[in-house]
């Protein structure tokens, strides 16, 4: 009966988007997302011209790992254009004398030729290597105010060099905007199709991941990740579904389907019953309901304060509204289908896919409706830590679902791992944990 009632629900689900996609979109008036991101959706600033120069030897005349010095300055240029915060300008167009100046063993730095090409920030740097060792000295400066604003040396292991860059983006956003960034922040996801599902993890920044649980004995799904960075997931063992957190099976038999952690790290997920499917809270061996809506209800999220919003067929698939205690929900959602909610880290925004395929945004309480993406179909979005951006999986680009990431109005679509050489990439979210340096 389960299994039926799984089927018809993403049978329903499609059906709703085949009708909805062939009338008029004419209830509901998407608005056009700003070119502009500030830290809320509220308000806009302009962006900042940043030129970031080629990494140079630490000692003027060394030898310089020309390989890893494009790869680091390639990774920085793609962590500071994911921001939406910055324009990258060519520093080649700048008349400097010295490329050294500004370093420890260099001149003072000249301001003028970088003013004269519209710079309002400079980076510069300088790399040694010895051994599997790393040692860069990056450095930040101010040109309106001919100032520096950073500088500072990280140390590390060289297959870790793309970490020490993360750090340095998340010092400069510090510097640049007063809040740091979250680069070094985990991203959990499914890689592969159907039998072979694996859960993976990455960190923002990085073009690799690793592997927290194989397909052995059955396909492993809808990862989560919750506060302290704890993990869950659901597994087809055989003929059983389980739900793993931390590694661990913590229920198997009746179906589960989308787990989530709430602010507080008690685990919820979608229970199936034999006619209904209900959001229950995990408790050691026991479960609660939270949701009793005589329905399909799947897919929790939480705002700060422990409100949950979910999934209902319960009048069209749409997004509900719960109390943290759970109970009755309230429909916020827009007519038409919506699903795979998550809320912002700050409680004030939503975002979901609207009709199977776009990524929208709204106000907590569901007004002010903004649409975020029109290429390709676009699944499972979910916000960063500290809300300025929204990892997501989308078929733009052929070649099935890659992960994706984007600023929190829609603005800076790119790859999620732009080197990642991995298959298909689905069902990401974003860890509420801030990195740590």
């Amino acid at each position: 009966m389960t299994k039926k009632l799984f089927i018809w629900f993403i049978s329903l689900i499609a059906a709703l988007s085949v009708v909805s996609s062939a009338k008029a979109q004419d209830d509901l008036e998407f608005e056009n997302p700003s070119v502009l991101i500030p830290v809320t959706l509220g308000g806009t600033f302009n962006r900042y011209r940043v030129a970031v120069n080629d990494l140079l030897p630490a000692k003027a005349g060394g030898r310089l790992d020309d390989t890893t010095a494009k790869a680091l300055i390639r990774r920085l240029t793609l962590n500071l254009d994911m921001t939406g915060y910055f324009d990258l300008l060519d520093p080649r167009a700048s008349l400097e004398f010295d490329p050294r100046a500004g370093l420890s063993q260099g001149p003072p730095i000249d301001y003028s030729p970088w003013a004269q090409i519209g710079a309002n920030f400079v980076v510069k740097g300088a790399l040694e290597t010895s051994g599997s060792k790393v040692v860069l000295d990056l450095y930040l400066f101010d040109v309106l105010n001919g100032r520096q604003l950073l500088a500072k040396r990280y140390t590390g292991p060289a297959k870790e060099a793309k970490k020490l860059v993360a750090f340095f983006t998340n010092d400069l956003l510090l510097s640049v905007t007063g809040e740091a960034g979250v680069f070094g922040s985990k991203i959990i996801y499914v890689a592969g199709d159907k039998s072979n599902q694996t859960i993976m993890i990455t960190e923002l920044g990085l073009d690799e991941a690793e592997t927290l649980a194989g397909a052995k004995g059955g396909p492993a799904t809808e990862p989560t990740i919750g506060p302290g960075n704890r993990t869950a997931w659901t597994h087809r063992n055989k003929n059983k579904w389980e739900l793993v957190s931390d590694g661990r099976v913590v229920h198997s038999g009746a179906t589960v389907f989308t787990p989530a952690y709430s602010p507080t790290g008690a685990l919820v997920a979608g229970l199936s019953g034999r006619v209904t499917t209900n959001i229950a809270l995990f408790e050691g061996k026991s479960t609660r309901q939270l949701t009793s809506g005589g329905s399909i209800e799947i897919s929790p999220t939480f705002s700060p304060d422990g409100r949950m919003a979910y999934v209902s067929d319960q009048g069209g698939v749409g997004i509900y509204v719960t109390s943290a205690g759970g109970g009755p929900g309230r429909r916020i959602s827009p007519p038409g289908t919506s699903t795979d909610p998550s809320w912002s880290p700050k409680g004030d925004k939503i975002v979901f896919v609207y009709r199977n395929q776009d990524i929208c945004i709204m106000n907590s309480d569901g007004s002010n409706v903004i649409q975020l993406t029109n290429q390709g179909v676009n699944h499972h979005p979910s916000f960063s830590p500290d809300g300025r951006m929204i990892v997501f999986s989308s078929t733009r680009g052929g070649g099935g679902h890659k992960l994706y990431v984007m600023s929190a109005n829609g603005d800076r679509q790119q790859p999620l791992m732009a080197d990642y050489k991995g298959g298909s990439q689905t069902l990401p979210t974003w860890s509420p944990e801030l990195p740590q340096p």
